[in-house]
């Protein structure tokens, strides 16, 4: 079971990546729905647009092909022309009829010929309004359509829009026609064509155009979302950088404040041992020499004398605890292992527990820091194995498990809860969280475990810091 503070930051962590990840990933979702619909939205309209050029194109071309129509049956009854003879021009009119009758281009393209007054005198499509005067015919929106194509022949030719019946569907359509007059004879001749038929051809066009938009669309939203997705990896592989960059930097100082303060427990533990402890020391040899002078002298200084000397001994036991709490200067003397088998030995004389001590030869192979770190971990569990555990034994082991190089210091003790701190309360010790900061500076790790049955501390660094090979120790 891994130590609770590390779980805990880890779950902290994941916490604070994922609303790091969510408000990077947002804006930028956002932006690309936007993105996505403006460029939907531009399309659309582009096709509109297409569509309604194409279909503005499509009839000023057959309006065009309307003029045409007109101008080709005109030349080709142009060699029919009314005589000075009534019976003779009758009879040319009869022919030039015939021959605009027979004249036609689709089922619904035909043409017809008014007089000046509005009397019909051609339409192939509808015979019974030969002979009759429409001057005055208006279609359903009240248009008067034969007068308002007599004025536009009249005027050198030119196009009206109006309703009127469509053969092929014999229902009534939107129609241009356009009409001139024809040659001498001072009568209008026409023709037109349905917009229906047109619509259909541009949907027919926009048909055959949707897959190629579609594709167009497509190719954009991909090129468009590659293009949102690109800066957003971008910019949270550089984010990721910066944060990675903080933690980095954040960590290293942490570790020069770690090793700041254990240059000053260095220090001051070397002021405690060279300054202040001899110092007491010359004390305790002044008291000594006064008191063998005046040993057979009975006076009540002899008494306050040794009363002196036995605080001065006190105080020099508490001076040397103190500095080799602070640094043990044995630690960089003859390695950890000594330092460590001095401190059980501390241990087992100060509380009487029992202690097993297994230790492999690694002086010199661990650097400074982590030397100190493991130093650290077995101080820390044997005083939180003196104040609470209750325990009769004791065992520190240090060995190679795994990637990691560690030490496992065991107890048979009450044991607690590992995930809540002892009393069912979360109360973890600030020892072992500067442990487990310690360790994290190698990539280490502390783990602990508890029952009823006594707690196992587990403490390593990675392996590849010793500069030895593992085959190499020995157990001592």
């Amino acid at each position: 079971m891994r130590w609770p503070e590390s779980a805990a930051s880890a779950g902290q962590g994941m916490k604070f990546n994922q609303k790091y990840v969510l408000w990077t990933v947002l804006p930028v979702c956002i932006a690309m729905v936007f993105i996505v619909g403006w460029f939907a939205r531009q399309t659309q309209e582009f096709s509109d647009l297409q569509a309604r050029e194409f279909e503005s194109a499509i009839v000023d071309m057959r309006k065009s092909q309307l003029r045409d129509y007109v101008r080709i049956v005109q030349a080709a009854v142009a060699h029919l022309e009314p005589s000075a003879s009534q019976s003779e021009s009758e009879q040319t009119a009869r022919e030039l009829f015939e021959v605009i009758a027979a004249i036609d281009y689709s089922e619904d393209g035909y043409f017809y010929v008014y007089d000046i007054d509005g009397v019909n005198l051609v339409h192939p499509r509808q015979p019974y309004r030969v002979g009759e005067n429409w001057l005055e015919l208006e279609d359903e929106h009240g248009k008067p359509v034969i007068r308002e194509l007599l004025a536009q022949a009249q005027s050198g030719g030119g196009y009206t829009e109006y309703q009127w019946e469509k053969p092929s569907i014999n229902a009534v359509a939107t129609k241009i026609g356009y009409a001139e007059m024809l040659g001498d004879w001072g009568w209008m001749i026409g023709t037109g064509a349905y917009l229906d038929d047109i619509e259909r051809e541009v949907a027919s066009v926009q048909q055959a155009m949707a897959p190629h938009i579609n594709n167009t669309f497509q190719t954009g939203a991909l090129a468009a979302l590659a293009a949102v997705v690109a800066v957003f990896g971008c910019g949270l592989l550089l984010q990721i950088n910066e944060k990675k960059l903080a933690d980095s930097k954040l960590r290293e100082l942490t570790r020069r404040i770690v090793l700041t303060q254990d240059e000053e427990r260095r220090r001051v533990s070397r002021e405690l041992h060279d300054s202040i402890s001899q110092s007491l020391i010359g004390v305790k040899y002044l008291l000594e020499e006064v008191q063998v002078q005046r040993e057979d002298s009975g006076s009540p200084v002899e008494s306050n004398l040794a009363l002196s000397l036995g605080h001065l001994d006190n105080t020099l036991d508490e001076v040397r605890t103190i500095s080799r709490n602070l640094h043990p200067s044995i630690l960089d003397d003859i390695g950890l292992m000594a330092a460590v088998d001095a401190l059980i030995d501390a241990f087992s004389e100060r509380t009487g527990i029992a202690v097993h001590f297994g230790n492999v030869k690694v002086r010199n192979v661990l650097p400074e820091e982590a030397r100190t770190a493991l130093y650290r971990v077995v101080q820390e569990a044997l005083t939180n194995i003196e104040r609470h555990a209750q325990a009769s034994e004791v065992s520190v082991n240090f060995r190679i498990q795994g990637q990691w190089f560690g030490v496992t210091v065991t107890d048979n003790g009450i044991g607690f809860d590992a995930e809540r701190g002892r009393g069912g309360r979360d109360q973890r010790g600030i020892g072992l969280r500067n442990i487990s900061e310690r360790l994290s500076y190698f990539g280490g790790v502390c783990e602990i475990g508890s029952s009823a049955k006594g707690t196992t501390l587990f403490a390593g660094v990675p392996k590849t810091l010793l500069r030895r090979s593992p085959s190499e120790f020995e157990s001592a």
